[in-house]
């Protein structure tokens, strides 16, 4: 299941599969640009990636990323797009 794992930079990954305390985990890819409010900053000589707002988020807001194309191409089942 590669459904947490985050390609940092060649040969580097991270696996938030197990770490329930990393809120990053939680954003979610809407397929959509329009709605992208944060950015992945990968970092892999740190062995992190963090999360830089695009803009400023209210609270309760769903947090939305890009996975990249990568991170969709080996999936069978291809999320919806949020319009």
């Amino acid at each position: 299941d590669k459904g947490y794992l985050m390609r940092l930079g060649p040969q580097s990954y991270i696996d938030l599969r197990e770490e329930w305390s990393v809120a990053a985990r939680y954003i979610n890819d809407c397929r959509n640009p329009r709605h992208y409010n944060v950015y992945f900053d990968k970092r892999p000589e740190e062995g992190m990636a963090a999360v830089i707002a695009l803009r400023s988020i209210a609270e309760g807001e769903e947090i939305f990323v890009d996975y990249g194309k990568w991170y969709w191409a080996g999936c069978k089942q291809k999320p919806s797009r949020l319009e």
